[in-house]
């Protein structure tokens, strides 16, 4: 049996897939089940990976999964999920890059101690043009119910919301039924918060594991100035499930809080329905309105957590009529401009 699977998933990346794997396969760890699931893109990706994996001499350790048709990013995690035989499960994108002591510093991690729920590292993000930004954790320990929510959203602590770049206890996903939505391509949102709701023990390290590189032909980044109706369906989904948290933290002094970070989390939704350049002014009304309505019997301000201008004010927003919002956020988008 595998100590850890790592999973990684292959959709149109063939320009970067190589450099992915490979980084994958030249783990200085040696117990890894490396799980690719092919999510059935439309050009030559799977192929780079299958003349890779006859070659390398870990590839009697990968093992291939091949969804019917494509699903989509959320689908795949899943699947990871269900079919994992480590113990524990990393995931990785597959036009990224990992350090190569990458699982053996947080499998080491994950073992001092006891085991936790999962083990978090810090990460590199590679820009366009080549400039580096670090993302680093301070090296911390967090226990206790709700400790990693407290951490999050009260203190406001850096946490990635990303599903990559984390080494889960593969049955604490299993026991709390954690998984993505099947078909989002925006599923780390919804997976982040409910792993923030349910751990009890986690550990952060300051130790960078990963490249996080950015390419312009990317879903977040293509998604920037041009929304689908998809791409609102799942803005809508996403602060329905951000909703029902907010029933979880009824009775915790961390709803004012969650309740903050969801109102700034739909403002800014409303900011990208604005700046789309493919939805006419009425189309905007009707998915602002649809958005809001979402949230708005939620919305109590003074219940808000800390009570900061700024959270006061994008609650207030969300309860006005759509015109006067509409005026506002374009204010807003316009003096960011100028900045």
């Amino acid at each position: 049996m595998y100590k850890v699977t790592l999973s990684m998933p292959v959709y149109n990346v063939a320009p970067y897939v190589e450099r992915a794997l490979l980084s994958a396969l030249n783990q200085t760890f040696d117990s890894i089940e490396f799980l690719i699931v092919d999510d059935r893109g439309t050009d030559n990706s799977m192929d780079i990976v299958r003349k890779i994996v006859a070659e390398h001499p870990r590839g009697k350790d990968v093992r291939i999964i091949e969804h019917p048709h494509n699903i989509g990013l959320g689908a795949t995690r899943n699947t990871a999920i269900d079919n994992a035989k480590g113990e524990y499960l990393f995931f990785m994108d597959s036009d990224d890059e990992i350090t190569p002591d990458c699982i053996e510093v947080l499998y080491k991690a994950m073992m001092e101690d006891g085991p936790v729920d999962f083990v978090a590292g810090s990460y590199e993000h590679i820009l366009l043009k080549g400039k580096k930004i670090s993302y680093l954790y301070n090296c911390v320990k967090i226990k206790g119910e709700n400790a990693l929510a407290n951490e999050v959203y009260k203190y406001q602590k850096r946490f990635c919301i990303g599903i990559w770049n984390k080494l889960y206890t593969l049955s604490f996903l299993h026991d709390h039924q954690l998984y993505c939505f099947p078909h989002h391509l925006n599923e780390d949102e919804i997976f982040t918060d409910k792993i923030i709701y349910e751990t009890s023990c986690c550990k952060l390290l300051d130790h960078v594991t990963l490249l996080y590189y950015e390419r312009p032909n990317s879903t977040m980044y293509k998604r920037a100035f041009s929304l689908s109706v998809r791409d609102i369906k799942e803005f809508e989904e996403i602060i329905s499930f951000k909703r029902i948290l907010l029933g979880k933290y009824i009775k915790s002094n961390l709803r004012g809080f969650f309740l903050s970070k969801t109102i700034r989390y739909t403002y800014g939704v409303l900011l990208k329905i604005c700046l789309s350049t493919n939805i006419s002014i009425e189309e905007k009304k009707i998915y602002s309105n649809k958005i809001v309505s979402i949230l708005n019997d939620q919305i109590n301000i003074i219940q808000l957590r800390p009570l900061l201008i700024k959270n006061i004010m994008y609650a207030i927003i969300l309860k006005i009529p759509y015109f006067m919002q509409y005026r506002i956020i374009n204010m807003h988008i316009s003096m960011s401009r100028k900045k």
